[in-house]
């Protein structure tokens, strides 16, 4: 426990020196300084370790010499950032006074080098006091990254998780299912008579209704489900491990009878209830999207059949009350695999500049496929097609090819602008896909430095430990990473100092509502700071209107992609797009 000392914190301090001298010298020096000091000593590497390793070990400050009896002080940094804090300070307090070794000592994360030559009270205590500064500026930031994240992902009125987070765990349940067979049910809920309510009671009775009906749905879940407010009066369930539809009825149906209950507000007796449909993975697919369409579906078909109380109020999600497809599945799959075979799949190019003076940075390539009889194709139903498919890696393949050669023949007039190429998450798990980029981009000539691929971050959370690895491999080779849809699912800021990440582009959702949304104001900017501190390039997508792009270069983030830029405009008009707006630029900047 802290204790004060006039005023002040009292001290726990550990000094790591062989030599009995110094430590009884910097002993002394400490206990004259302003603040109550306890200090533990250790003589060696091993004696350091026994105290560190304690079950109650507590130390404030840690000074350490390098040149130990048992070897080099500095082999226990680890072992202080694991077992005592990550951010306690740690002052190297040496007899070497080489400016390269204090460089050195300093990156690799000691808070200060010392030499015993230089030491006096004064200094140790000054020394003591910028540890205890830097010690709270860590510990303050990493409570206002965890404020941020909670924020992020729960919703304000009722604390539960939102949609962001929802669509995050619903993504990893259906990995893991793809994978191991887990079973789980996708459960939508929406309120009945919460429009009179609201409407005639005002807003407060119905936040009331909303909060106790989700801490009523929480309180009856197991820790392993998620319930969500998605929006309005909607709630969202997932069920973990539910081994068919009669167990998720039984839940669904208990829940029922639990948002019938009676709500007492403002001395009135409300009542509401709830319509119930249920999606069950694997019985309808592992997608995330046509899992939440199919209990969407569900829902409303039960809210259609009315009847409070019955088995009406919760409606199972069988095949026909999927959304109707407007693609045969099976027709769809093979125009695909004869596009890819014929390379008649096309990408097209949008631009992402620098919004201040709009210099080009790079481009996106995205696909497009115009099919044989039915027209151009939506990019997301293509996508998902082929993700659930055996010729995601063949698609893949086709498109490194088909860009890089393309990028290749404009490298000369792009200046430094790079390629970005979008990738799927189970591409990481090929065994030669980082050799087949690597070749991919010396055939054609590109200078790996140009090449960026995107992932969204869903594709880190799902397998972080694979991830990590595929990514330091392509990084050794200069292939950089950009992280698509941040915001969108992630679960925590620190992906970003595990992942060697060279781009981040903040969620479109966050910029759609950006000039009036004060909490989406206050994303981005805590995003800019963040990534300023990590020296990571932040990219706004989904950038409209010339209001949005002042506001966010005001704010600090400066490169943009979107269509109030640019469109995505067809490989064959880049060169002459680019052309017309390096000539816009250049009459822009001779005017000023």
């Amino acid at each position: 426990m802290d204790h004060l000392h006039n005023g002040t914190q009292n001290i726990h301090a550990l000094i790591v020196d062989d030599d009995d001298v110094d430590r009884e010298r910097l002993v002394r020096m400490l206990r004259r300084g302003p603040r109550a000091i306890t200090v533990e000593q250790a003589a060696s590497q091993a004696q350091a370790l026994d105290l560190i390793r304690q079950p109650e070990a507590h130390f404030d400050i840690v000074f350490l010499d390098f040149g130990l009896t048992d070897g080099d002080g500095r082999d226990l940094l680890p072992a202080i950032r694991d077992g005592i804090d990550p951010d306690c300070p740690i002052i190297a307090v040496t007899g070497n006074a080489d400016e390269q070794i204090a460089a050195d000592s300093i990156k690799s994360g000691m808070t200060e080098y010392l030499t015993k030559r230089s030491l006096s009270p004064e200094r140790v205590a000054a020394s003591v006091e910028e540890g205890m500064a830097w010690r709270q500026y860590r510990h303050d930031l990493r409570r206002q990254e965890e404020e941020l994240t909670h924020r992020s992902l729960h919703d304000p009125l009722t604390d539960l998780p939102n949609r962001t987070l929802f669509s995050d765990r619903l993504d990893q349940a259906c990995a893991r299912a793809r994978r191991s067979g887990d079973p789980f049910a996708v459960v939508m809920i929406d309120l009945d008579r919460f429009k009179e309510i609201n409407d005639s009671l005002g807003h407060a009775a119905g936040d009331a209704v909303l909060v106790t009906i989700g801490r009523r749905l929480r309180e009856h879940l197991r820790e392993v489900d998620t319930i969500a407010r998605l929006g309005g009066d909607e709630f969202a369930i997932l069920l973990q491990n539910v081994d068919g539809e009669e167990s998720a009825r039984a839940v669904a149906t208990k829940l029922t009878e639990m948002i019938q209950a009676p709500i007492v507000h403002g001395g009135r007796v409300l009542h509401v209830g709830g319509s119930i449909g249920i999606a069950l993975c694997p019985l309808l697919g592992f997608s995330p999207e046509g899992l939440l369409a199919a209990a969407d579906e569900a829902m409303y078909e039960s809210k259609r059949a009315g009847g409070r109380g019955t088995d009406k109020a919760v409606l199972a999600a069988t095949s026909d009350l999927q959304p109707r497809r407007r693609y045969d599945q099976g027709g769809l799959m093979q125009d695909i695999e004869r596009a890819i075979a014929t390379r008649t799949l096309d990408w097209h190019w949008q631009p992402k500049v620098d919004m201040r003076n709009g210099e080009v940075l790079g481009f996106e390539a995205l696909v497009r496929w115009d099919h044989p009889t039915d027209g151009p194709l939506p990019a997301d139903v293509l996508i998902e097609t082929i993700e659930q498919s055996h010729l995601l890696e063949a698609f893949t393949y086709l498109c490194l090819d088909f860009v890089l050669e393309q990028f290749a023949a404009l490298q000369p007039v792009l200046d430094k602008a790079a390629i970005c190429i979008n990738v799927s998450a189970r591409m990481l798990e090929r065994p030669g896909f980082v050799g087949h980029v690597v070749e991919t981009t010396a055939r054609h000539g590109v200078d790996p430095a140009r090449v960026m691929l995107e992932l969204t971050e869903t594709a880190l959370i799902a397998n972080p430990a694979q991830a990590k690895r595929v990514i330091e491999q392509l990084q050794d080779h200069k292939i950089s990473l950009s992280i698509d849809d941040f915001g969108a699912g992630f679960t925590s800021f620190g992906y970003l100092r595990d992942f060697a990440v060279s781009e981040i582009k903040i969620d479109r959702s966050f910029i759609a509502r950006f000039t009036e949304s004060r909490f989406d104001q206050s994303l981005v900017h805590s995003l800019v700071v963040l990534c300023e501190s990590l020296g990571i390039p932040l990219v706004a997508e989904g950038v409209e209107n010339p209001e949005t792009q002042a506001m966010l270069v005001a704010m600090g983030c400066t490169c943009g992609q979107g269509y109030g830029i640019c469109r995505p405009m067809p490989y064959a008009e880049v060169r002459d797009w680019l052309e017309t707006w390096n000539g816009k630029r250049n009459g822009e900047r001779l005017r000023a």
